[in-house]
């Protein structure tokens, strides 16, 4: 059975979204830059995504290996935080990203094998 990564969600302000996920929900920011925020959850990670630079909400899934990217099946994403991804559609439309973390990335973000 997989694991869920993350969720993206879009948001108009990172910052004052980053304030409401401190504040309500206990998040701790492990990443920030102009276009997205990574919040550590107990148990998974939200992503906040700038609605100005993302198209679409996703849930993220994690993939072991690189080459077990579907890249046949969607559009490969080679992200800023070190991460890629490939954002496939499911049969309801439904963005799912799956993602892969190098071993700097996972270092750097803490991230446990």
């Amino acid at each position: 059975m997989k694991t869920i990564d993350h969720i993206a969600v879009l948001v108009e302000n990172l910052d004052v979204s980053q304030q409401w996920y401190e504040k309500y929900c206990g998040a701790v920011l492990i990443f920030s830059d102009n276009k997205y925020k990574r919040m550590k959850m107990n148990n998974t990670t939200i992503a906040l995504i700038d609605k100005k630079h993302y198209k679409h909400a996703h849930i993220g899934i994690p993939v072991e290996h690189y080459a077990d990217l579907p890249s046949d099946k969607g559009e490969m994403v080679h992200h800023r935080d070190g991460t890629t991804g490939c954002y496939v559609k499911d049969p309801d439309g439904n963005m799912i990203e799956f993602i892969h973390y190098n071993e700097d990335c996972k270092k750097k973000m803490g991230i446990e094998e």
